[in-house]
Protein backbone atom coordinates (compact mmCIF):
# COMPACT_ATOMS: atom_id res chain seq x y z
CA UNK A 1 0.00 0.00 0.00
CA UNK A 2 2.47 2.40 0.68
CA UNK A 3 4.82 1.80 -2.30
CA UNK A 4 1.71 2.74 -4.22
CA UNK A 5 0.74 5.90 -2.32
CA UNK A 6 4.36 6.61 -3.08
CA UNK A 7 4.44 6.01 -6.92
CA UNK A 8 1.24 8.10 -6.96
CA UNK A 9 2.34 11.84 -7.83
CA UNK A 10 4.65 10.65 -10.45
CA UNK A 11 2.34 8.53 -11.81
CA UNK A 12 -0.48 11.80 -11.81
CA UNK A 13 2.32 14.36 -12.78
CA UNK A 14 3.72 11.46 -15.40
CA UNK A 15 0.47 11.57 -16.81
CA UNK A 16 -0.75 15.59 -17.15
CA UNK A 17 3.14 15.85 -18.88
CA UNK A 18 2.14 13.41 -21.43
CA UNK A 19 -1.04 15.24 -22.26
CA UNK A 20 0.32 18.55 -22.26
CA UNK A 21 3.14 16.97 -24.81
CA UNK A 22 0.37 15.89 -26.72
CA UNK A 23 -1.20 19.14 -26.49
CA UNK A 24 1.90 21.06 -27.45
CA UNK A 25 2.78 19.21 -30.53
CA UNK A 26 -0.45 18.97 -32.25
CA UNK A 27 -0.40 23.07 -32.08
CA UNK A 28 2.77 22.36 -33.36
CA UNK A 29 1.87 19.99 -36.49
CA UNK A 30 -1.10 22.73 -37.17
CA UNK A 31 -0.79 25.28 -40.29
CA UNK A 32 -0.20 28.87 -39.47
CA UNK A 33 -3.99 29.93 -41.06
CA UNK A 34 -5.35 26.66 -38.46
CA UNK A 35 -4.02 29.23 -35.66
CA UNK A 36 -4.88 32.03 -36.47
CA UNK A 37 -7.56 34.58 -34.51
CA UNK A 38 -7.36 37.50 -36.78
CA UNK A 39 -10.86 36.03 -38.40
CA UNK A 40 -12.33 36.23 -34.75
CA UNK A 41 -10.73 39.48 -34.34
CA UNK A 42 -12.32 40.60 -37.34
CA UNK A 43 -15.81 39.67 -36.70
CA UNK A 44 -15.76 41.18 -33.01
CA UNK A 45 -13.46 44.62 -33.66
CA UNK A 46 -13.59 47.27 -36.29
CA UNK A 47 -10.10 48.48 -37.59
CA UNK A 48 -11.01 51.73 -36.44
CA UNK A 49 -11.78 50.97 -32.67
CA UNK A 50 -8.40 48.81 -32.26
CA UNK A 51 -6.54 51.50 -33.54
CA UNK A 52 -8.23 53.68 -30.99
CA UNK A 53 -7.29 51.41 -28.39
CA UNK A 54 -4.26 50.59 -28.85
CA UNK A 55 -0.99 52.57 -28.77
CA UNK A 56 0.85 53.12 -32.03
CA UNK A 57 3.84 50.52 -31.24
CA UNK A 58 6.00 48.46 -33.73
CA UNK A 59 7.71 45.25 -32.96
CA UNK A 60 10.47 44.26 -35.09
CA UNK A 61 11.07 39.95 -34.94
CA UNK A 62 13.52 38.68 -36.87
CA UNK A 63 12.61 39.42 -40.30
CA UNK A 64 9.62 41.13 -39.77
CA UNK A 65 8.01 44.39 -38.67
CA UNK A 66 4.56 44.61 -36.94
CA UNK A 67 2.68 47.78 -36.07
CA UNK A 68 -0.46 48.27 -34.23
CA UNK A 69 -1.78 50.79 -36.44
CA UNK A 70 -1.11 49.66 -40.24
CA UNK A 71 -2.25 46.32 -39.36
CA UNK A 72 -3.98 45.89 -35.67
CA UNK A 73 -5.28 42.54 -36.19
CA UNK A 74 -1.83 40.68 -37.07
CA UNK A 75 -0.48 42.87 -34.64
CA UNK A 76 -2.65 41.38 -31.75
CA UNK A 77 -2.21 37.70 -33.13
CA UNK A 78 1.46 38.27 -32.94
CA UNK A 79 1.56 39.08 -29.17
CA UNK A 80 -1.30 36.23 -28.65
CA UNK A 81 1.11 33.78 -30.11
CA UNK A 82 4.03 35.08 -28.52
CA UNK A 83 2.21 35.07 -25.25
CA UNK A 84 0.87 31.22 -26.13
CA UNK A 85 5.01 30.27 -26.16
CA UNK A 86 5.21 31.61 -22.59
CA UNK A 87 2.40 30.35 -21.42
CA UNK A 88 3.02 27.15 -22.61
CA UNK A 89 6.69 26.42 -22.29
CA UNK A 90 5.77 27.93 -18.50
CA UNK A 91 3.39 25.37 -17.71
CA UNK A 92 5.78 22.46 -19.43
CA UNK A 93 8.38 23.66 -17.08
CA UNK A 94 6.31 24.04 -14.06
CA UNK A 95 4.68 20.01 -14.75
CA UNK A 96 7.76 18.56 -16.00
CA UNK A 97 9.55 20.13 -12.81
CA UNK A 98 7.21 18.73 -10.53
CA UNK A 99 7.57 15.20 -12.28
CA UNK A 100 10.79 14.38 -12.00
CA UNK A 101 10.63 15.88 -8.12
CA UNK A 102 8.28 13.33 -7.51
CA UNK A 103 10.85 10.75 -7.86
CA UNK A 104 12.81 11.98 -5.15
CA UNK A 105 11.71 15.66 -3.32
CA UNK A 106 15.23 15.90 -2.01
CA UNK A 107 17.04 16.06 -5.22
CA UNK A 108 15.73 19.48 -5.83
CA UNK A 109 18.88 20.92 -7.48
CA UNK A 110 18.95 17.63 -9.81
CA UNK A 111 15.80 18.02 -10.68
CA UNK A 112 15.81 22.00 -12.00
CA UNK A 113 19.15 21.38 -13.89
CA UNK A 114 17.07 18.28 -15.40
CA UNK A 115 14.07 20.78 -16.35
CA UNK A 116 16.11 23.62 -17.79
CA UNK A 117 18.00 21.06 -20.15
CA UNK A 118 14.69 19.41 -21.28
CA UNK A 119 13.22 23.08 -21.39
CA UNK A 120 15.86 23.98 -24.64
CA UNK A 121 15.37 20.53 -26.24
CA UNK A 122 11.53 20.17 -26.39
CA UNK A 123 11.24 23.60 -28.15
CA UNK A 124 13.92 22.86 -30.51
CA UNK A 125 12.24 19.76 -31.60
CA UNK A 126 9.18 21.34 -31.73
CA UNK A 127 10.41 23.86 -33.93
CA UNK A 128 11.60 21.45 -36.00
CA UNK A 129 8.83 19.82 -36.32
CA UNK A 130 7.37 22.97 -37.49
CA UNK A 131 10.02 22.94 -40.28
CA UNK A 132 8.25 19.92 -41.27
CA UNK A 133 4.60 21.28 -40.98
CA UNK A 134 2.89 22.35 -44.38
CA UNK A 135 2.54 26.29 -43.92
CA UNK A 136 4.61 26.87 -40.67
CA UNK A 137 8.33 27.93 -40.40
CA UNK A 138 10.79 26.81 -37.49
CA UNK A 139 12.36 29.65 -35.82
CA UNK A 140 15.04 29.64 -33.10
CA UNK A 141 14.28 33.06 -32.17
CA UNK A 142 11.21 31.05 -30.50
CA UNK A 143 13.31 28.22 -29.02
CA UNK A 144 14.39 31.65 -27.02
CA UNK A 145 11.02 32.82 -26.22
CA UNK A 146 9.88 29.21 -25.20
CA UNK A 147 13.08 28.93 -22.71
CA UNK A 148 11.88 31.96 -21.00
CA UNK A 149 8.81 30.67 -20.68
CA UNK A 150 10.04 27.97 -19.34
CA UNK A 151 12.29 29.68 -16.94
CA UNK A 152 9.30 32.13 -15.96
CA UNK A 153 7.79 28.66 -15.47
CA UNK A 154 9.99 27.09 -13.22
CA UNK A 155 10.50 30.52 -10.90
CA UNK A 156 6.86 30.22 -10.13
CA UNK A 157 6.63 26.34 -9.19
CA UNK A 158 9.97 26.94 -7.03
CA UNK A 159 8.17 30.29 -5.46
CA UNK A 160 5.11 28.25 -4.61
CA UNK A 161 6.88 25.23 -3.25
CA UNK A 162 8.90 27.57 -0.68
CA UNK A 163 5.66 29.44 -0.11
CA UNK A 164 3.86 25.80 1.05
CA UNK A 165 7.26 24.29 2.91
CA UNK A 166 6.69 28.02 5.06
CA UNK A 167 3.91 27.85 5.70
CA UNK A 168 3.95 24.33 7.17
CA UNK A 169 6.53 25.39 9.11
CA UNK A 170 5.13 28.43 10.27
CA UNK A 171 1.83 25.97 11.41
CA UNK A 172 3.66 23.68 13.52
Amino acid sequence: MKNTVRWLPALLWGILLAAWLTLVFVFSSQSYEQQSIQPLLLRFFSFQDLIRWLPDITIKYRYTTVNSHSNPYKFIEFLFRKGAHLFVYATFASIFFMFVRSFNTRRVFRAILVTLLVVIVVPAVDEWNQLRSEHRTGNTTDIILDFTGGCIGLSICLLFLALARLWKFLRK
